[in-house]
């Protein structure tokens, strides 16, 4: 396949610094060791990825109002059969419809934990059955300071590339992810959740000190699928960066990369409507439109950092 005008790479975050490396587009020297001819030597291609990280605070549920029994094989066909007939019911929602985003202490200029909450017991990310009436919530930092990188396995397409996420990998991160453990525990035990409230299932009322929260974090701490900077963008002086500021990837002709592998950082909180933004923005760059701008939008501000959380 020829392209008359320009290629368009939307792979993702890990799809298309792989396949730009597989294009001879990447760091010169990891390129040829592979054997790969290289085309253009920009060393920033599959460096800077940054993801949410988070875990999952469980609680169980005294009242049967969770989707314990949504998830019994018997009722999860009666849900979908309701779904495709109706479009109505348990099947027409994803249940995470609750949320929010808190300072991790005072002082923060900008909210730096998320929260999902929802009415069911996750085990490996659904694989595994609930047990119980449980609730929970999803928490982690959205502003990780932790960087990893992604490198080409072989030149086989088919073969995924190495991945290292470097998931908490500083102090900060640990000390973040504490402050998230409190933080939803304070949540629970608010006067709200009283009539529901049964035993805390995980981390369990045996993880307290710091050093007990941070061996839990680290054995289920899960990745919140929002991979992210891989090609980012900047300045073509910027030696890091991988595309410019109109998508296009530096020092190759005729090519753009519009994800989400092209922020800079990652984004506080979910990547989807950030990356339909940022695709909607490269569209009109591509077709030459002139930039949408909305002057003087209200944006909230705090009355005092020092005491509000």
């Amino acid at each position: 396949a020829f392209a008359s005008k320009e290629v368009i790479l939307s792979g993702g975050a890990i799809n298309s610094p792989q396949l730009l490396m597989l294009s001879g587009i990447g760091n010169a020297d990891d390129l040829k060791n592979l054997g790969i001819p290289v085309v253009c030597h920009l060393p920033g291609v599959g460096q800077n990825l940054q993801d949410h990280l988070e875990v999952y605070v469980q609680q169980k549920c005294t009242k049967p109002i969770t989707l314990y029994n949504a998830q019994k094989p018997v009722k999860m066909v009666k849900i979908g059969l309701e779904w495709l007939w109706k479009f109505t019911g348990e099947g027409a929602t994803a249940h995470l419809e609750s949320g929010g985003f808190i300072r991790s202490e005072p002082g923060v200029p900008h909210p730096d934990i998320q929260f999902h909450f929802l009415p069911s017991q996750v085990i490996d990310h659904g694989r595994v059955a609930s047990t119980m009436e449980a609730y929970q919530v999803h928490v982690g930092p959205m502003r990780s300071t932790s960087v990893g990188w992604l490198k080409l396995k072989s030149t086989d397409p088919n073969d995924h590339p190495i991945i290292e996420p470097n998931y908490m990998s500083t102090e900060r991160d640990l000390w973040e992810f504490r402050q998230c453990i409190k933080l939803a525990r304070e949540i629970f035990a608010q006067k709200a959740f009283e009539e529901f409230r049964g035993p805390e299932i995980q981390p369990g009322s045996h993880v307290q000190s710091d050093k007990e929260i941070d061996a839990f974090v680290r054995q289920k701490a899960d990745s919140a699928y929002h991979p992210s900077c891989t090609c980012k963008m900047g300045q073509p002086s910027d030696s890091t960066a991988v595309v410019d500021p109109e998508t296009k990837v530096i020092g190759v002709e005729n090519l753009r990369v519009v994800d989400a592998s092209i922020m800079p950082s990652v984004v506080t909180g979910n990547l989807n409507a950030p990356t339909i933004m940022l695709a909607e923005k490269a569209a009109d760059m591509i077709k030459g439109l002139p930039s949408l701008e909305e002057r003087n939008v209200p944006v909230y501000k705090p009355k005092t950092l020092e005491t509000q959380r």
